[in-house]
Formats: structure tokens, sequence, C-alpha cells
């Protein structure tokens, strides 16, 4: 079995889909501290053919707080606007009838008071849309806690442990935190994805932004388009601290 385990992010970027397509259990880390200013409740869309970043309100946030134990502000408040924002943004984009659509449907599905509950929920949905079978865990579910577990990288293993994980795959921008050898030492085989150069064409096929939510891939190009778009990237090792392959 392939797990990835990451914090519960709100429509995240393409390159967040490409890992939950290339494992087989995908465990949302919502048991841990929340970050400010963090991705969480926060992405970026084109707007005015510039990045735009929004944000979902919530009600006394805090990095004291666990992601699961914070609520969404005024959901319906948001929900409104943020809908309204999106038609002003791609009402121009060629898959908007079809998308805006589909966001009207999943974001009235239900009235979400829980971010972790409302992150994860659009994680799956777009998952679903684009035809990808992941089965999804949450850690605080999982009964991987014990009082000698001090690192992310500690949760992780015993994570995959529990799981029966002979494969872990990470984001390549979190090769850094961990040790290949103590996931060796447990019979884990490490690996990090990093997405290709995704290029497609947005409003000016000149200036393209990248690393935008999966809303604006979704805007500009159809499910079948974007599902090639999965399996853009590579698996690397991290072999030592001065050499990847």
């Amino acid at each position: 079995m392939t797990i990835a385990v990451m914090q519960p992010y709100i429509f995240p970027y393409l390159g967040y889909y490409q890992l939950v397509n290339a494992v087989d259990t995908f465990v949302f880390f919502d048991d841990v501290n929340f970050i400010n200013k963090g991705w969480v409740n926060r992405n970026r869309i084109l707007l005015n053919h510039e990045a735009f970043r929004f944000t979902i309100p919530l009600n006394k946030a805090s990095q004291n707080k666990l992601i699961n134990e914070i609520e969404v502000s005024d959901f319906r408040k948001w929900r409104a606007e943020f809908l309204k924002t999106l038609e002003n943004s791609y009402k121009k984009a060629p898959c908007f009838s079809f998308f805006y659509e589909w966001m009207i449907n999943f974001i009235h599905t239900k009235e979400y008071s829980s971010i972790s509950e409302l992150t994860a929920d659009s994680v799956k949905a777009i998952s679903e849309l684009l035809g990808v079978s992941t089965d999804y865990k949450k850690s605080s579910d999982l009964e991987y806690k014990t009082s000698n577990l001090q690192s992310g990288q500690d949760k992780v293993i015993k994570i995959c442990k529990l799981l029966g994980a002979v494969k872990y795959i990470n984001p390549y921008n979190g090769m850094e935190i961990y040790d290949n050898e103590i996931f060796n030492s447990e019979s884990i085989d490490l690996n990090f994805i990093r997405m290709d150069n995704v290029i497609y064409k947005q409003f000016r096929e000149s200036d393209f932004i990248p690393s935008l939510s999966i809303i604006d891939v979704l805007m500009f190009l159809d499910c079948e388009k974007v599902r090639t778009l999965l399996g853009k990237y590579t698996l690397e090792k991290k072999i030592n601290t001065d050499a990847i392959i």
C-alpha cells in the first residue's frame, strides 16, 4: 500500500491532486496545529489577470488549536461572496458554465461549520469529478498518537505502520524534513513527488500564472484534459543531503 499524509487545504493546486492520485490511501492530517496565514483556508485564483488570494473567515483561529477544532465564521456569507468572485473572475473562461454550476452544487451541499470538513470535502469532491478512486482517512480517526511521538516524521511513520503502508509519498518541498534512513529502517519506501512544468492557456496565453487553485485549471480545461495532467509529475528519492536521483 502507498499512502500520503497531508493537511487538508481548500481547493488546493494541481500538484496536491497529483499526490492524491498517486497513492492508494490519502490521510488528511487534521489533528495537527493550525498554521496562521497558511493554506488550510486560503488559496489563489485569477482575477483581472493577476493572482488573487481568497480566504475563508474563521472563528477564533489560533496556532494553539488543531485544524479540526477550528470553525468557519458565517459560511453562508462567505459562500455568496465567493461564488460572486468566481463569476466575476472566470465568466469568460471556456469551461466556466460547466464548472461554475458544479461549484454551486458542491458548495450548497452542506452548511459547513468545520474548516477541516470543508477543506477535506473540497479535495474529495474534485477528485471524484476527475475520476480519482483513492481511499481517504482522517488522522484524527486513527489511534497513532503516543507520548514519545515528538516530530511530524514520527507521526507519519506511525500512521504508515498502522495502515500497513510500504511506500510513502510526500510533496517535494518537504524533502528536508524527512530522513530516508529512518523510513528504510521501518521498511517504508520514501518518495517525493515533483509536479512537471505544467502550463495551460489562461486568458492571456503569454502571461501564465502558475500554482493557482485547481479551480483555475478547471475553468480553462475540461475534466478529460485535467485527468491527463494528474500524471505529469516525477517521483524522486532522497539519497543523502547533497544528492537527489
